[in-house]
């Protein structure tokens, strides 16, 4: 007689902590990217985050996902206190870890989104259960209600048709974040190490990881949405926005740690990616810091 069994199941998700603050009018995290997912929820105030590709701003009672190692930067809007909330999470399986880069990169979850009051809730429930002390029952719950997360987050794909994981993307997209990871790694070297910055190579850089140039394009087009080159360049002025907003920044100075040619090459990029120029912004930022 045949026998119906349940599967074998072995894969794990790590909760890395998460906690609940209100901010003063002012205040900024540095650019910085975390080995897990962040869920953001914003109880009050707005808040500005800057990614690598895109720039979102988060309502009172919004929620978005930041991939894991996306590089982003925080900051309180409208001049006034600011109180959010982010919770850290991964998980070991690559295509659910694929399906949640792809389909909430760069979203953010409103009321009008059908997930939208239960993530809420969800969210709420979590903040409900912080306290100074976790007994083992506590870590259960906690396990538990971040599973559901998760899994509010795997049934809206599955409702909308997008739970469809094939091999080939999976390998195909770790192959690009890959890519994207090792031109960060560079760019930091670059910034941060180099005595004399000298322009990154995007065909060298490739070619470390053994496959040709137009390979690399298509990955980058289809997950990306853009060339290496492109994301290259969105990469680096993500960083000038950082290294603008350092005390004492000068303009020259930001340009030559990028490796730009000339300052008016850096300015003509700048302010074709956010619409001003390098000096407008230092004027942006320090109009913002004695309001």
């Amino acid at each position: 007689m045949a026998l119906d069994y349940l599967p074998v199941i072995n894969t794990h998700f790590t909760l890395f902590g998460g906690h609940l603050e209100t901010v003063p009018a002012d205040w900024q995290w540095p650019a910085e990217e975390h080995p897990a997912f962040e869920l953001m929820y914003i109880l009050k105030g707005r808040q500005r985050t800057i990614t690598e590709t895109e720039e979102l701003v988060l309502q009172a009672g919004e929620l978005a996902i930041i991939p894991i190692e996306t590089r982003h930067a925080n900051f309180a809007l409208d001049h006034r206190a600011m109180t959010y909330f982010c919770l850290h999470f991964n998980l070991d399986d690559p295509a659910l870890r694929y399906l949640l880069i792809r389909e909430y990169a760069g979203r953010i979850i409103t009321p009008q989104d059908a997930i939208y009051s239960q993530l809420k809730q969800q969210a709420e429930a979590l903040i409900a259960m912080i306290g100074p002390n976790y007994t083992l029952a506590d870590q259960l719950d906690l396990q538990v209600s971040v599973i559901d997360v998760i899994m509010t987050l795997v049934k809206d794909l599955k409702a909308t048709g997008k739970f469809s994981p094939q091999a080939a993307d999976v390998d195909q997209f770790r192959l690009c974040h890959q890519l994207a990871s090792d031109l960060k790694a560079q760019l930091d070297y670059q910034v941060y190490h180099a005595a004399v910055p000298q322009p990154l190579s995007v065909a060298k850089i490739v070619a470390g990881r053994n496959i040709s140039q137009s390979y690399a394009l298509k990955l980058f087009q289809k997950y990306y949405h853009e060339s290496p080159q492109q994301y290259l360049i969105n990469l680096k002025l993500t960083t000038a926005k950082e290294l603008l907003q350092q005390p004492r920044a000068r303009i020259n100075e930001v340009s030559a740690k990028l490796a730009y040619a000339a300052p008016s090459h850096f300015t003509r990029e700048f302010k074709k990616h956010f619409h001003q120029t390098p000096r407008e912004y230092l004027k942006e930022l320090k109009t913002n810091s004695t309001n």
